[in-house]
């Protein structure tokens, strides 16, 4: 027989540990969580890099828009009455081929149409805008030219013009008209309203000692009569705004003293540039939604030039693969952007520039080069042409 231990329990009892069910259960549930966590941290992290990307093409797109929207606004500044007086018939100067060298650059002939913007186009690729202005300090209209040499003029007033300053000239003496840019060496002693412009002349600036370089060896015409001169102060613009295809980025140079090699890249991400004229051509001060031109009507008046518009594309640079939950792939962009108000569509072609392959790309190359399957910003902009307004309005 078993003494009983005084206090003791009459059974003992078993301590059970952690089945291998409830184990196996229980690893499952971590996993669970672990997969849905991996899972969010995935999804966050291709929010986080899509909107990384669009807050850039952002970024380039507002100041791209911003900087060529700014030199459109300039255009024409200077030569705002050379789309002639309203009281004067005939007085429109406006589309004159101008005449200009710089014998600093590659190419000295630098001869430009005489209007405040100018659209190149060319198919299947980004459209090139020219801006014209001039930076004078001084408010100066249109002088008429009272007589002329091959290297001076007599103005009827030369009030605001300085030596350094860059001048158009214009001329029908001849019967046909014509016009030369030339840099003002100084001011004549003996003729209170004559300007000089002498080839490779070192002449005195306020900044220091200058040799002009735009004026040709032989002068212009020696009697530059029934013409105008146009003050467009000492550092005139001709930018040149261009998308360049293998950078991908918006370019300007100023074609009046920088080669074409000279660009420089305002902003990167760009696609393609394109533009319109807001040609008046009613004559009633309005541009109306059937007066948009891609080029200028024939035997246009320039002076009915109001405005322009134009569309830059700007590309993300994330590569994003199309929804297949549907079964079908559909791309994040499905259709090409549109600008000029949506109205009409950008010509897309793949990344290294071959045409559409028309669907959406999953894998490989093929995708990697597709269009659709990038994101895309439209910065679509009318801009007045307020120096050619202002210089014509009555």
């Amino acid at each position: 027989m078993h003494s009983r231990l005084q206090g003791w329990p009459s059974r003992v009892c078993r301590q059970a540990g952690v089945s291998l069910i409830e184990l196996l259960v229980g690893l499952v549930v971590g996993l669970v969580c672990v997969l849905v966590i991996v899972q969010l941290q995935t999804l966050w992290e291709a929010r986080k890099r899509s909107v990384g990307a669009g807050n850039d093409a952002q970024i380039s797109g507002t100041l791209g828009a911003f900087a060529l929207d700014r030199d459109l606004r300039l255009a024409g500044f200077g030569i705002g009455l050379a789309g002639g007086d309203p009281d004067e018939a005939n007085s429109s100067v406006m589309g004159c081929r101008v005449n200009a060298i710089n014998t600093t650059l590659a190419t000295q002939d630098i001869s430009f149409d005489l209007v405040p913007v100018q659209i190149v186009k060319e198919d299947g690729k980004p459209d090139v805008i020219r801006v014209l202005y001039g930076n004078s300090a001084f408010f100066v209209s249109r002088q008429p030219i009272m007589s002329s040499t091959a290297e001076s003029n007599t103005l009827k007033s030369r009030e605001g013009f300085l030596a350094g300053d860059k001048v158009i000239l214009t001329s029908t003496s001849s019967g046909t008209l014509k016009c030369y840019l030339v840099e003002l060496t100084g001011m004549s002693l003996t003729d209170l309203n004559a300007v000089e412009h002498k080839a490779a002349y070192t002449y005195t600036t306020p900044q220091g000692n200058k040799t002009a370089v735009m004026n040709s060896a032989t002068g212009t015409e020696t009697n530059v009569g029934a013409g105008f001169a146009f003050n467009l102060g000492p550092a005139p613009a001709l930018t040149v705004w261009s998308v360049s295809p293998t950078r991908r980025s918006l370019q300007r140079y100023n074609s009046l003293t920088q080669n074409a090699t000279d660009a420089s890249d305002v902003v990167t991400d760009v696609v393609t540039l394109k533009a319109q004229y807001g040609y008046d051509a009613s004559g009633d001060g309005i541009i109306a939604s059937n007066e948009w031109y891609d080029t200028l009507p024939a035997a246009a008046d320039n002076s009915r030039l109001l405005a322009i518009r134009f569309g830059l594309l700007i590309r993300s640079r994330l590569f994003e693969r199309p929804n297949t939950e549907t079964g079908t792939a559909v791309p994040v962009t499905p259709s090409a952007p549109k600008w000029a108000n949506g109205s009409i569509a950008f010509a897309m072609r793949n990344l290294d520039n071959t045409a559409d392959s028309g669907a959406s790309g999953v894998d490989g190359d093929t995708a990697a080069n597709n269009w659709r399957n990038y994101r895309y910003r439209v910065y679509d902009t009318v801009v007045p042409l307020r120096n050619m307004i202002w210089g014509t309005a009555p």
